[in-house]
């Protein structure tokens, strides 16, 4: 059986990471690139020194040696040139950790990355594609409120957010299949069982 890649994205605050929970559920195997992040960064390791060093004059290391993430993020929202020196440094890494975890898997594996659609020609390019993509999406108003709770944010700093990304159309035209989330769990997990069904029609 060859490995059939399935990326997961979401729209900002659309709860993706509910999809990937229920998936792993069913005992799929769902590689997060957050998690990978995290751990690519912890205090010690290569790839931290680098960003420290790239962000020398930003001081966005902690006094106890791990990443002020919270303090990175509010960097390179506000400034491009830096969320772009970020991207090289955090992407390279994030896909080779990905490719080697997934290396001997057969059948379908699932890759949750937020930025997909975003980043997919770099995520190519470092070796990183996909046989499908899912998006999860959610009505604008249920994401707004999702961003303020989440994030202990006001209206106005959670639709700037919403505006950095790709537009909500758009993804939804990328993709391949796309989940609406604005409801109730059960609601999103019956459109997961539905595409799962049709996974495992294409693969008997």
């Amino acid at each position: 059986m060859n490995q059939n890649r399935i990326g997961i994205t979401g729209t900002i605050a659309s709860g993706k990471s509910a999809l990937s929970s229920y998936l792993l559920g069913w005992d799929y195997m769902v590689i997060d690139a957050d998690v990978i992040a995290r751990n690519l960064v912890e205090p010690g390791s290569d790839l931290l020194k680098k960003i420290q060093d790239a962000f020398s004059e930003d001081d966005v290391i902690k006094a106890d040696g791990s990443l002020d993430r919270e303090k990175l993020g509010e960097i390179v929202f506000h400034d491009e040139v830096k969320r772009e020196k970020l991207n090289d440094l955090m992407h390279p890494a994030i896909v080779e950790a990905m490719l080697h975890l997934i290396s001997d898997k057969k059948g379908v594996v699932f890759l949750e990355i937020p930025l997909l659609f975003e980043n997919k020609d770099a995520l190519k390019k470092d070796g990183l594609d996909f046989d499908e993509i899912w998006l999860v999406d959610a009505d604008p108003d249920v994401r707004i409120e999702r961003l303020m709770k989440r994030d202990g944010i006001d209206e106005d700093y959670a639709r700037q957010k919403i505006a950095t990304q790709m537009p909500a159309e758009e993804k939804r035209r990328l993709a391949d299949k796309v989940f609406d989330n604005s409801g109730d769990l059960i609601t999103l997990y019956n459109q997961v069982d539905r595409a799962l069904e049709e996974l495992r029609g294409e693969e008997n």
